[in-house]
């Protein structure tokens, strides 16, 4: 076959063009693809708004502070994801020096076998609060009475109870306690918890790791628990 100069080039020009839009779009392929990066663990934040007028650990959730702007969990969840039942959840504000909580659990049949402080509280009705901060984590549990039970460990030792948060406690009850005959409504905690001994300075924009679990055996059902912040995602309060 015979080939004029001109189509040649013709030819060769097409070639080097087409060769030069093949490797162009390879090349935005590339560009264009994901890469895989590790990702950073889930989180859920909570960012806790600074308290507004006072609060009064009398059990009432009626005060001015907890009137005004507030963080609220929403409804505990269980582990398939959905709402836990016996219903729970908890407010947080901040100020004064203090981290205060109200912890709420409706709840048919509230059970306390009354131990001492340190004793086994997560073992009757009550909330298990975990805090972490670097590598130190504070675990504090908390009956339907308010008996303490607190603990830390730094860089991944044993718990130390001789450990003590500081933390004060009132309570409220709708019910009969340790009376199965009869059916109960709900009972709450109101807590303040020193912020410096977390390890906290008092300052917005403050982090903290924080995961509440509630546990309840009702009259007809198995245990089981309901928690915020615990597992994937990690809960965190933000000081606003």
């Amino acid at each position: 076959m015979k080939m004029t100069l001109a189509a040649g080039v013709t030819l060769a020009v097409g070639a080097f063009f087409g060769a030069r839009c093949v490797a162009s779009s390879r090349a935005r392929a590339v560009a264009a693809a994901p890469t895989t990066t590790a990702s950073p663990r889930a989180e859920i934040e909570l960012r806790v708004p600074h308290l507004k007028g006072t609060i009064t650990l009398d059990g009432d959730l009626d005060d001015h502070g907890w009137m005004g702007p507030i963080a609220r969990t929403g409804a505990f969840l269980g582990a398939d994801g959905t709402p836990a039942r016996p219903y729970s959840d908890a407010r947080v504000t901040w100020g004064d020096g203090h981290l205060y909580l109200a912890l709420y659990a409706a709840d048919e049949d509230v059970r306390d076998a009354k131990r001492a402080p340190d004793g086994p509280t997560w073992l009757d009705d009550s909330f298990h609060l975990v805090f972490t901060r670097g590598g130190t984590v504070s675990v504090i549990d908390i009956s339907a009475t308010g008996v303490v039970t607190d603990a830390r460990r730094s860089g991944g030792g044993a718990l130390d109870f001789s450990w003590q948060s500081g933390l004060h406690v009132s309570t409220e009850l709708d019910g009969t306690m340790n009376d199965s005959a009869d059916d109960d409504e709900e009972w709450s905690l109101e807590i303040a918890l020193p912020l410096e001994s977390l390890g906290l300075r008092g300052q917005r924009g403050e982090r903290i790791g924080l995961s509440i679990r509630r546990c309840d055996k009702p009259k007809s059902a198995p245990r089981s628990c309901g928690s915020w912040g615990e597992g994937e995602p990690t809960g965190v309060l933000v000081l606003d």
